[in-house]
């Protein structure tokens, strides 16, 4: 995040940061951290200026999980706290 503005992608430190936050907290445990990284990595392993998560990223997958509850194992809450969490580092 830079000191004046915020950023536009979150990169994979904050992204791992928010993540260690949710679990440290007891909201999530390893495997539901596992399915979060699961659907961000491919954001995250992008090159140049688009590494990282967009805010159109961070929405289609928070649509994503919203959607099709039966292919992952986080809990509207869990989805809730999730979006908070990365949103912080827009």
């Amino acid at each position: 995040m830079g000191f004046f503005s915020s950023s536009d992608h979150i990169d994979r430190h904050e992204f791992k940061k928010a993540l260690y936050k949710l679990r440290a907290s007891g909201a999530f445990s390893n495997s539901e951290i596992d399915e979060v990284e699961n659907l961000f990595r491919g954001d995250l392993n992008e090159d140049g200026s688009s590494s990282g998560i967009s805010k159109k990223e961070l929405r289609r997958g928070i649509e994503y999980l919203k959607k099709y509850r039966g292919n992952h194992h986080l809990s509207s809450e869990e989805i809730e706290k999730l979006e908070q969490a990365l949103k912080h580092y827009l």
